[in-house]
């Protein structure tokens, strides 16, 4: 009896030692994990709440499901615990063949946002990498774009040349920094709650200035195509500059004054997405007359929208001069450099 005692309890005390040599060891494990993780910055566990929200990076609250899915990125409301401050959080877009270039483009957009201060371009707050994924943390603008803004009529002239002098503002501000947008259209451009107006989506930003940091093996968008608002020198893949940005603001001016995409006015006029003489120009500025449009305004856009940017405006600050004066067409050729 003695001997199975012994046999038994010696049986017991093996396992037990065993079991805690097991949890010692998943502890340990767990804790290096936990350790690395710390060391590269990243968050350990991704906590609910159990409300359709979740803490990530200790200070954001997450809402879920994603608020929009874009071209490039996903776009997340979240909160600032720190600040109690709403705020808007963009991943990469995945499950495509090209995911490294989204994530690139977004550290890009990250990068000019952190550089770029002005009233009239949205805020950086914060970047930073979660559970392997980088996020970007940008201020909460309460509003709409300009497209989901529009009426069921048009807007009036004198509130389009105040958003568009507001503009030209932030554009000459972006474009002495050396970057521009690429993709200014009533998509990219929130009307805030105060009545002002800020570019957003700086995704396919392009820096003229610095050709290594935008290189073509990172910057595949030598195309980059709006239906209905598509820019020729981007459409069709040519040099640019920031006339670019000008021809854009041009004809988002023009959907708000007619509620029509400027591209299909010009195919309706003389079936071409863009304006290539001066007589062709001339047609446009007479639609927008036809509709009401003064004749100062009117010819302002025409020139903007023509297919070479040499007979654009040369810059912003030409154009919102011109939104003063009565002879601005036909145009008088310039020579801007342009970088590829």
């Amino acid at each position: 009896m003695w001997g199975i005692d012994v046999a038994t309890l010696t049986i017991i005390l093996i396992y037990t030692v065993l079991a805690l040599n097991v949890v010692i060891l998943l502890s340990l494990r767990i804790n290096n994990r936990s350790r690395t993780r710390s060391e590269q910055g990243k968050t350990e566990v991704r906590v609910s709440r159990g409300d359709g929200t979740y803490i990530i990076n200790r200070r954001y609250q997450l809402r879920v499901p994603p608020h929009k899915k874009g071209g490039m990125a996903t776009i997340w409301l979240a909160v600032d615990l720190k600040t109690g401050r709403e705020c808007i959080i963009k991943t990469p877009r995945r499950g495509t063949r090209i995911d490294n270039v989204y994530l690139d483009k977004l550290m890009l957009e990250a990068g000019y946002l952190k550089k770029l201060k002005h009233e009239g371009i949205v805020k950086y707050l914060s970047d930073f990498y979660y559970e392997d994924e980088f996020h970007l943390v940008i201020e909460y603008l309460h509003g709409e774009t300009l497209l989901a803004a529009s009426p069921r009529a048009p807007f009036p002239e004198q509130q389009v040349i105040a958003w568009g002098r507001q503009l030209l503002d932030t554009l000459s501000y972006l474009h002495a920094a050396g970057i521009v947008h690429r993709d200014v259209n009533p998509k990219n451009i929130m009307l805030c709650s105060d009545g002002s107006v800020k570019l957003i989506d700086f995704g396919t930003a392009k820096n003229l200035n610095n050709g290594d940091e935008d290189k073509a093996s990172r910057d595949p968008f030598t195309q980059i195509t709006n239906k209905g608002f598509d820019i020729p020198e981007l459409f069709i893949g040519g040099d640019i500059d920031q006339r670019c940005d000008l021809c854009g603001l041009a004809q988002t001016c023009i959907y708000l004054l007619t509620l029509k995409q400027p591209n299909e006015i010009c195919l309706d006029l003389f079936k071409a997405n863009w304006p290539r003489s001066y007589s062709e120009a001339a047609a446009v500025a007479d639609y927008l007359i036809s509709k009401g449009i003064s004749k100062r305004l009117a010819r302002c856009l025409a020139q903007c929208i023509l297919f070479s940017p040499d007979n654009r405006f040369a810059d912003a600050r030409a154009f919102k001069a011109a939104l003063s004066s009565a002879d601005v067409y036909p145009p008088k050729p310039v020579e801007v450099p342009s970088k590829k």
